[in-house]
């Protein structure tokens, strides 16, 4: 079931400087840590002179939209799915 929520976290990235890209690898929602296994894809949005990032990433067990403000630096989770329908 996908839920709405749009609350703040705390995410670990990984910057590959031979790539140039930087990927979400763990997750703090709810007082529990998901370690990022999988993305599925990632654009930009550039809102005024700030650009804006959107994540989508899983593990076994649960998906995340993600989203991050550049002007802000923070992480926001958009959306999580634990997969099954309602």
């Amino acid at each position: 079931m996908i839920e709405k929520i749009n609350e703040q976290i705390s995410v670990i990235t990984i910057y590959n400087r031979d790539k140039g890209t930087v990927l979400p690898w763990k997750v703090r929602w709810n007082g529990r840590d998901y370690t990022i296994t999988k993305l599925g894809y990632h654009y930009r949005v550039k809102r005024g002179r700030f650009t804006h990032h959107i994540f989508t990433v899983s593990n076994a067990t649960i998906s995340f939209k993600l989203f991050f403000d550049t002007e802000s630096l923070y992480w926001w989770v958009q959306e999580v799915s634990d997969g099954l329908a309602t």
